[in-house]
């Protein structure tokens, strides 16, 4: 007998990136609320992860970017079809524009009901004529989609609340790491981001030459967790600056919480972010934030609470906002704290799931 709370999650890929790691947490949130879910995607990294967490995953053609012929589209919609079918899914969930539109057309004549979460803010032009209502992962990313033309009532806010309980530091937690943190000599500051396209790593190393210049004795150093195609021309900048003594290069990690916890702030100077996950992930460890006021980020960090946010491009702000935290570790304890609150109010997995709910009688 089919659950009574059916939903089918459909996305392009299950890459190890922000939005893969997203749908993990909604995934998880809604089984743990009662809900039936299985996935359906062109495959990626983390599809084991989902199959060891005892989530059914359906690899689906026309979904991936590498394989969206029309034959290949026509095939995945018939697939997709089949598998609503089967299991009398009530809802189909999808992460980006395609995997909406190829969901919708698959649904046709069937009782389940198509909405999107918008991740990024490039396909908003398009948008307003898909047939499905919204969620938008910020009110910036709302705010785009109302100036690209979709009305206000077909979206809802949600944010990417994926932090489940083990994830987030209880206050003894939060005490022992940063009395484990505190008797260093170097200011740890870790970024975290995949390294293809421009997630704010040259701007990190160019903020610190400017640390480098203005006082060589400041004792900040960097971790850079991810990887990718840019990851050697920031290495030859980094040596070519004379930082090599700085900043370490870790590679990518699936779990990045054993790099935050060694870590005493986060920096991250993305020019583009919609939401900025990361950054939750940070303040659920205690860590404060370093990042520009761009996008979303001012919806998960509070300037000058739970973090400093500096004008968009600006990198010396940036700098002299490490070494402000550098030289004041009981502020940037305080700002920490602040932080993880604001994770226990707003991004526990529990609210996303709930919100998820009232979205899905809504739309």
């Amino acid at each position: 007998m089919p659950s009574e709370k059916s939903v089918l999650l459909v996305r392009s890929d299950l890459n190890l990136a922000g939005p893969a790691i997203l749908i993990h947490a909604t995934a998880l949130a809604l089984r743990d609320t009662g809900w039936s879910v299985e996935l359906a995607t062109g495959g990626g990294a983390l599809v084991e992860r989902f199959e060891t967490d005892g989530f059914v995953h359906h690899t689906v053609p026309g979904l991936a970017r590498a394989d969206r012929g029309p034959a290949a589209i026509v095939s995945g919609i018939l697939d997709l079809r089949g598998i609503a079918g089967r299991g009398r899914t009530q809802v189909i969930h999808s992460f980006n524009a395609q995997a909406g539109f190829v969901a919708w057309l698959a649904v046709v004549g069937l009782k389940a009901k198509v909405i999107n979460t918008v991740l990024g803010a490039g396909k908003e032009r398009v948008l307003p004529w898909m047939p499905f209502d919204f969620i938008a992962v910020s009110g910036f990313v709302r705010r785009a989609l109302v100036d690209a033309g979709v009305a206000p009532h077909r979206i809802n806010v949600i944010y990417n609340a994926l932090l489940s309980e083990n994830q987030v530091f209880d206050d003894g937690q939060f005490v022992a790491a940063w009395a484990a943190r505190e008797p260093t000599h170097a200011f740890r500051v870790v970024s975290v981001a995949m390294m293809n396209g421009d997630k704010g790593h040259q701007a990190v190393l160019e903020a610190l030459t400017y640390i480098r210049r203005k006082d060589p004795s400041t004792p900040i150093r960097v971790e850079f967790v991810g990887d990718g195609a840019r990851r050697p021309q920031l290495e030859q900048f980094a040596a070519d600056n004379g930082l090599t003594d700085l900043v370490s290069f870790a590679g990518a990690a699936a779990d990045v919480y054993p790099y935050l916890d060694r870590a005493h702030a986060m920096i991250h100077l993305s020019r583009q972010e919609t939401f900025g996950m990361v950054l939750a992930e940070a303040q659920a460890r205690g860590l404060p934030v370093v990042a520009y006021a761009i996008g979303g980020i001012p919806e998960v960090v509070v300037d000058g609470a739970a973090g400093i946010l500096v004008p968009d491009g600006d990198v010396a702000a940036a700098a002299e906002s490490m070494m402000a935290l550098a030289a004041d570790r009981n502020w940037a304890q305080s700002m920490g704290r602040a932080g993880l609150e604001r994770c226990r109010d707003t991004f526990m997995q529990w609210h996303l799931a709930e919100n998820l709910e009232a979205a899905y009688r809504q739309s």
